[in-house]
């Protein structure tokens, strides 16, 4: 078992303690075991013991540790056969014994790595459904933030097409538009650039009820919102006395 176990010696220093700490439980388990074994006559089956090495090394998350352990009990169980005193039970009921406690190392060895296969699916099986859970809730406040934004931006150029319709109407009306329309259009557009840029150079976004009961983004809420009344109300009233 020493030419089995090879640390490597970047890793952490209190993952070596306990992979050493396994090693030299499951030695001195198996050679009390096997010291046991060694007094007893032969006829009783001491290499069931040899379970308790198995656990032990279950400890460890590498399975071929696990198998190596019972290859070496398995070795053990037929020295064991080799150095107990003799008794009177006939050889057959000898070699049933040894070959039941076998039996018994490798089912508890086959059955225990399987669970633990099992359990280890399970729980990867259960990290990717998280994943994948958490990804969907990601993707979908994505999407909640750029149905916002597009309802904004909407907003935003409602907003600029309704100022620009009354602006059409005087210039239908009048066949030109005045120095003072002129200078409110290119307030207007300036305006309309100043939003998109805030609304761009957000650091934080903050929800809000827009027309129509939909969710936009809160940029300057109460600053645009009048100045769109104001502005909207101002061309009504100009284009509404001219006519």
């Amino acid at each position: 078992m020493n030419n089995y176990v090879n640390p490597d010696p970047n890793t952490n220093p209190a993952s070596n303690a306990a992979m050493y700490g396994t090693f030299a439980a499951c030695c001195l388990c198996a050679l009390f075991i096997l010291f046991i074994d060694l007094r007893i006559p032969l006829g009783v089956a001491t290499g069931v013991l040899y379970i308790a090495v198995i656990l032990i090394s279950l400890k460890l998350s590498n399975n071929r540790f696990t198998i190596v352990t019972a290859l070496i009990c398995t070795l053990l169980v037929w020295v064991g056969y080799l150095g107990s005193p003799q008794n009177e039970v006939s050889i057959e009921v000898v070699y049933i014994n040894r070959f039941l406690s076998v039996l018994a190392i490798w089912v508890t060895t086959i059955l225990t790595l399987w669970q633990r296969n099992s359990i280890q699916q399970l729980h990867q099986e259960r990290l990717e459904h998280l994943q994948s859970k958490k990804i969907a809730e990601i993707q979908e406040e994505k999407l909640k933030v750029l149905k916002a934004t597009m309802y904004t931006v909407q907003g935003i150029i409602g907003n600029f097409l309704n100022n620009l319709l009354i602006l059409k109407l005087e210039i239908i009306h009048n066949k030109t538009l005045s120095n003072e329309s002129l200078h409110t259009l290119e307030a207007i557009i300036q305006d309309t650039s100043q939003r998109i840029n805030n609304l761009t150079n957000l650091e934080e976004v903050r929800e809000k009820r827009m027309a129509g009961n939909v969710v936009g983004i809160e940029y300057d809420a109460a600053a645009t919102s009048m100045a769109d009344h104001r502005t909207h109300d101002k061309l009504a009233r100009k284009f509404s006395a001219r006519r």
